[in-house]
């Protein structure tokens, strides 16, 4: 797979559900969650306080910029413990 080339063993269909079940335990993990949710929060609060513009396109430029955070959040926090959880359960095999 693309973004885990530790399961490249695996089908692609068995990749993906793996991925899937994996990607959904570790980020219900409470402390996983609430940090996403005080990330984005604080994210919303700065980006909103620091751009000056109104209407819908200061929302969608909020939002956009939201977003960007969200992503970085996965990369940076929920992918490094997928692949924790994927040598811990013995991917490579």
């Amino acid at each position: 797979m693309r973004n885990f080339p530790e399961l490249d063993a695996l089908s692609d269909d068995e990749a993906k559900t793996l991925i899937l079940t994996t990607q959904r335990k570790v980020a219900r993990r409470p402390i996983i969650l609430l940090g996403l949710l005080l990330v984005l929060g604080l994210a919303a609060f700065l980006i909103a306080s620091f751009v000056s513009t109104r209407g819908l396109a200061g929302g969608a430029i909020i939002g956009g910029l939201v977003g960007v955070v969200a992503i970085g959040y996965m990369v940076l926090v929920i992918k490094p413990l997928m692949r924790a959880e994927f040598l811990k359960q013995g991917y490579p095999r």
